[in-house]
This record gives structure tokens, sequence and C-alpha cells, in this order.
């Protein structure tokens, strides 16, 4: 990879590292990301428009560098490669700031994530999956259908207002959910504006700790619209981790313990649902849900 760089891009890398899946190198004081893709030029040159439009707009998100040909990526083999210049100041603990950089209604184009659809089809397919085993997956068997019960109250209540999808965000889980990820222009997408703050507070939930506070900020912001509220709600209620980490397990990437990570914290996690939903004590979608209480 040094002597693609170094022939493409007239860039010298000292070193290449890895952190996690990231592989970059520094040029001068720059981190430099190194970003492989079998998407087709049309869609990477969607990537480039979005990235320098919101560039342009003030936010510092990742840019793409151009190669010594006048390229803003470069083939190799069956893929692109493409450098991205990481641009954020910021590389310590996420805060809400962080998030709400991205909050805005920008008419860059991006592909809505349909939530509701993507929402019902990860709990059909996993049913029907789950139909080819007996006992191979205790804790699965176990805690599966706990799991979806939740999320189809969550579905339920989504199909009952109406919300908007226009305001830039990120399709990513949260177990990618780093500055990194969230000035990757390839995991921008438009959704609800309460979207990431739902990745935010799920991921402080599972890997730092819920700021109450914080929270109750969000839950009485008046910016927010009672639609918006419920969105919220309803995307802490649904189990998107859980459904994404069975699959994985089922696709032997991970082992079925890890899947405790999400057993062990259900009381935890009913005390965080309970909070929100007494904190929306004027909304009465909110209030039906009596077993929260219990």
């Amino acid at each position: 990879m040094k002597n693609f760089i170094k022939s493409n891009y007239n860039m010298y890398p000292k070193k290449i590292y890895k952190e996690n899946k990231m592989y970059y190198f520094f040029s001068g004081n720059d981190k430099i990301i190194i970003f492989k893709t079998n998407k087709d030029k049309k869609y990477l040159d969607n990537r480039v428009n979005i990235s320098n439009e919101i560039y342009k707009s003030g936010i510092n998100i990742s840019t793409f560098l151009i190669n010594r040909f006048g390229e803003y990526y470069t083939k190799k083999d069956n893929e692109y490669i493409v450098l991205l210049k990481f641009n954020d100041i910021n590389v310590n603990k996420l805060n809400l700031s962080d998030i709400s950089k991205y909050n805005v209604n920008n008419n860059v184009n991006l592909d809505k994530l349909d939530i509701i659809k993507i929402m019902e089809k990860k709990i059909d397919t996993l049913e029907q999956e789950m139909m080819e085993y007996n006992k191979e997956f205790p804790i699965i068997q176990q805690s599966l259908n706990y799991f979806i019960g939740l999320s189809e109250n969550a579905i339920q209540m989504l199909k009952e207002i109406n919300f908007s999808e226009d305001t830039i965000g990120h399709n990513l889980s949260i177990h990618k959910f780093n500055i990194y990820e969230l000035d990757n222009p390839f995991n921008l997408v438009k959704v609800n504006k309460m979207h990431d703050l739902v990745l935010y507070f799920k991921y402080k939930f599972y890997y730092d700790y819920i700021d109450y506070d914080e929270l109750y900020k969000v839950l009485y912001n008046r910016v927010f619209t009672k639609e918006d509220l419920i969105y919220f709600f309803c995307m802490i209620l649904y189990q998107n981790e859980y459904f994404d980490d069975v699959k994985d397990v089922l696709l032997n990437k991970k082992d079925e313990k890890y899947l405790n990570i999400y057993i062990n914290n259900v009381n935890k996690y009913k005390e965080l649902l309970k909070y929100i939903k007494e904190n929306m004590h004027n909304i009465n979608q909110i209030a039906e849900l009596e077993w929260i209480d219990k």
C-alpha cells in the first residue's frame, strides 16, 4: 500500500497504522485515512460532492484527496482506493456538540433511511433464520422473543406518527460510533433529526455512561416536536444493536456470549426507558406502555 500511495498520490507515508478496522498514515500533521470501496464512479462522485458541500458549510467533515491524475479515487484491482483527510480537531470523547453539528437540513443529495422498512425486515429475516436452528444457540433462543417484543412496540408507535427524514445523519452501529466514522462521508444518509441522538445515547449506555442531565436537556428541548420525541423513544426501544449482533453470531463472526452485553443490562435499560417515558408524560402513546413501569 505504501508504494501504491507513493505512485498515485505523491505522498510518502513512513508507516501505515491500523486502529480497529481503520487504516491511516500521517502526512506532516495531517491524518490521512485509507478507505476501500467497491462502489461505482457515480456513487463516488456523489460522495465527493457531498463532502465538499458540507465542508464548505463549516462542518469539518473528512475530505477527499486528489491523486496525481486529478481524480478523487484510484482503481486498484477490483476496488477503488480513497484517501480521506481527517479535518476534525476533536479526537477525544464524543459529546453532543459532535452530533449536533450534523443536525442540519441541508439539500445535499443523500438517500433517505427508510427506517420502518429496515426495522421490519430485520426482525422478519431473523425469525426466518432462527427456524433453521433447534438448540444450537441457547442464549439467542432464550432472549430473542423479548427483544423482538420491545422492537415490535417501537415499530407500531412509529407507524402512528408522521416523522420527517430531512436531516443529515449517519447509517452507523453503536460499535462504530466514533469521530472518524461520523466524519466519514460514506456513512451519511438523510434521517430524522433525532436519529443520531439515539445512536449517541445508546453508545453512551453500552460503552460509557448515560449523563441523565444531558438526556433531560434533550427531552425538554423546545426545538423538538412531539413526533420527534416519539421517534427518539421508539428508536431507543428498538433493539437494532442486539439484532445485528445476533446476525454476527449466526455468521460465526462473534461468540454467542457477546450477547450478554444486552441480556445482563435488561433491567438497567428498562430504567433508561422508564426515565424517558416519565419525562414524556404528556405524550399518550408513550404513557400506554405500562409494562415499562413494572
